[in-house]
């Protein structure tokens, strides 16, 4: 703080001697937006710090400045508790389109709840995203004004979830249970979905609520997660109630993970010892027969799945897909026409059907086989592409941008919500920068958004321009979707690396969409997605300066270690970009149990195990070649070196043309 008041200082001394920051000298435009900036950031502190006399002073210079409502919206916040409705609620409505609106009716009712003044917070509370802790006081405020049917149905609610609640939930649950709301069922199912999303604490605590007869149970809940063999011993569950159906469910399917062979067999067992319904078993065998498929089916217990196989759409896929790596292409056809019309009629698998028939010996099917590649290569899309290749003709990627005048670019760009969003995020503060946008585009009309997604690029903020063209579903203006997003960046580290530049701008696009701040659920953080220790070993490996998890939020840092390791991957697997990417989605080991020379390049793709991977590597491979188009590269989705690794079963189909080699679409 002590070298930003020293760049001010001449702006103080000069406002001092005109009698301080008078709203004249803001009125008259003396105090420009650079040096608002800094004033605010220096009367938030103000706030904070508790010198609420400093912070008035500087309030005078801001007047004008796009984020002066954050100012009055931090002054409400560290002062809340000496507020009162008749003060807070006039900000609420007078900024309802911004997100801090929201925020601070949330604060506000949380002090009311807190104090226990229901009438006040029941007129105030309107739902939606208020927070965890005022939904309790929210269940508690109608228990106490004599509500007690909907209370009890909110109370209901929020114990129905599979995390811990708040500490203001604990009165709510004792008046929900005193008053004989929490029953055989409720207790029992809540500590089944804390159960399964691994809540194991949380789960060993919900057992005290549990009636006497169920106590046995959630032991044996414990020790299948432990131990899922356990479930094989089919005595310990003899007793036929919904209760231990439910153990029984989640013991076949942790066992099917371990051994799906096994789990089928118990299934067998209890299905027919037990109640369970045709839609819980048809359920149960999908699951495990989607292991057993992704296993290989060595034991043939596929066909010995008793039930209706063209009514469990996720079991015949994973048919298809095993058929498809065992090569049994006949199978693979009766299992595609046993699909949906929904899912037969994807891109995906109108592309296996085509891939079959053109192989047959009959003239109609390759001409249907024909057709079906002609219609597909009609799309922008990762099957769209590759029937070009079949048929060796131009990939259409179908990009018409639309013209916007700069003078609407300018307008959208002076809305005050747009005004904040931006000064929010050039001030670093991009979480609420995002919010910001959100709120400002929410009601726009498609084209709007379309010109806000420009003023977003212009600002270099991509990831909310790809957004709002998404929001837009103007899916065709590719400049746009596919920015050439830090070029300069990408440009060093992909020749530094030697790696393809349009194929790590298709990682970092499919990871983040160039977000800097992005952060997954697993950890991994940055526009290319690095999880921290994988970005040390990187850095180490590398001798690239790396201090922490801090500099992954750091673009130049977070682009330059990420393509050290896509350079690694790419490298490992012998600069082929199919399986480096699958590498560095899901890790290089398991890509290397996963490598088959036996199998076609496509069928390997298909058959990736993991779902997220093979959508992953799809998406890559498709936006590597958008952006080879944007840097006016001729390259094909799939280099012909990459076809090594793989069966090669490539060959054109005549159209009832010469067969040509595919050029690409350079227009």
């Amino acid at each position: 703080m002590g070298r930003r008041w020293l760049t001010l200082l001449p702006l103080f001394v000069a406002l001092q001697a005109n009698g301080g920051f008078s709203a004249t000298t803001a009125r008259s435009g003396d105090v420009s937006r650079y040096d608002q900036r800094q004033i605010y950031q220096a009367a938030i502190a103000d706030i904070k710090a508790g010198r609420w006399a400093a912070m008035e002073e500087k309030k005078k210079a801001l007047a004008s400045y796009p984020l002066y409502p954050y100012l009055e919206y931090t002054a409400f916040i560290y002062s809340i508790q000496r507020q009162n409705s008749a003060r807070i609620m006039p900000f609420v409505e007078a900024h309802r389109h911004s997100p801090i609106s929201r925020r601070l009716l949330e604060n506000w009712l949380f002090v009311l709840g807190a104090r226990g003044r229901w009438d006040e917070f029941l007129a105030h509370y309107d739902g939606g995203l208020l927070g965890r802790r005022n939904a309790c006081f929210h269940a508690h405020a109608l228990y106490r004004t004599g509500r007690k049917e909907a209370a009890t149905a909110a109370a209901k609610n929020l114990w129905l979830v599979d995390y811990s609640q708040p500490d203001e939930c604990d009165p709510v649950f004792r008046l929900f249970r005193s008053q004989g709301g929490l029953v055989r069922n409720t207790a029992w199912q809540r500590l089944l979905m804390t159960q399964e999303a691994r809540e194991y604490s949380l789960a060993g605590y919900l057992v005290r609520y549990l009636d006497s007869e169920d106590v046995s149970l959630a032991d044996r809940l414990r020790q299948l997660r432990q131990n899922p063999g356990l479930i094989r011993r089919t005595g310990l569950f003899a007793t036929d109630n919904e209760q231990t159906r439910d153990v029984i469910s989640y013991g076949i399917r942790r066992l099917a993970r371990q051994d799906a062979a096994a789990a089928f067999e118990a299934l067998g067992s209890y299905r027919v010892s037990h109640g369970f319904n045709a839609t819980e078993l048809a359920s149960l065998y999908e699951y495990v027969g989607v292991r057993i498929a992704q296993n290989g089916d060595p034991s043939g217990l596929l066909n010995r799945i008793p039930v209706d196989h063209n009514l469990v759409t996720g079991l015949v896929e994973a048919r298809i897909r095993l058929a498809l790596q065992q090569q049994h292409w006949s199978d693979a056809l009766v299992l595609i026409n046993q699909l949906p019309d929904t899912e037969a009629n994807t891109p995906r698998w109108r592309y296996w059907k085509a891939r079959i028939l053109v192989d047959s010996s009959n003239g109609d099917d390759q001409a249907s086989a024909r057709d079906i590649y002609r219609e597909l290569a009609k799309q922008r899309n990762f099957y769209g592409f590759v029937s070009a290749d079949a048929l060796g003709s131009r990939y259409e990627f179908q990009h018409y941008p639309i013209e916007i005048p700069g003078e609407e670019v300018l307008a959208i760009e002076s809305r005050p919500g747009i005004q904040r969003a931006l000064e929010l995020f050039t001030i670093g503060e991009r979480h609420d920068g995002r919010a910001e946008w959100q709120y400002a585009t929410r009601d726009m009309s498609d084209y709007d958004l379309q010109v806000a997604a420009r003023v977003a690029q212009k600002w270099g903020w991509y990831r909310q321009a790809i957004k709002s063209m998404i929001d837009a579903e103007a899916w065709n203006d590719l400049d746009m979707r596919f920015p050439l997003a830090y070029q300069h960046e990408f440009v060093t580290v992909s020749r530094r690396f030697d790696i393809p530049l349009n194929w790590s701008l298709a990682i970092a696009r499919q990871e983040s969409a160039f977000m800097p701040d992005a952060r997954s659920t697993a950890g991994a953080r940055g526009i290319m997605q690095l999880m921290p220790t994988t970005a040390k070993l990187a850095a180490t490996h590398h001798n690239l300066s790396f201090n922490g998890n801090g500099d992954l939020n750091n673009p130049d840092r977070n682009i330059e270690i990420g393509a050290a390791y896509l350079g690694e991957m790419f490298r490992r697997f012998d600069r082929n970009r199919i399986l480096a990417t699958a590498a560095y989605n899901a890790g290089p080991s398991r890509v290397d149990r996963w490598r088959n020379p036996d199998l076609p390049l496509d069928v390997w793709i298909e058959t990736i195990p993991f779902r997220e991977t093979r959508e992953y590597v799809q998406n890559v491979l498709m936006f590597a070649a958008i952006y080879a188009r944007r840097l006016e590269q001729d390259q094909p989705l799939i280099e012909n070196h990459e076809f090594s690794e793989f069966l090669d079963t490539r060959r054109l189909i005549a159209d009832d043309e010469p067969k040509v080699t595919r050029q690409p679409d350079n227009s």
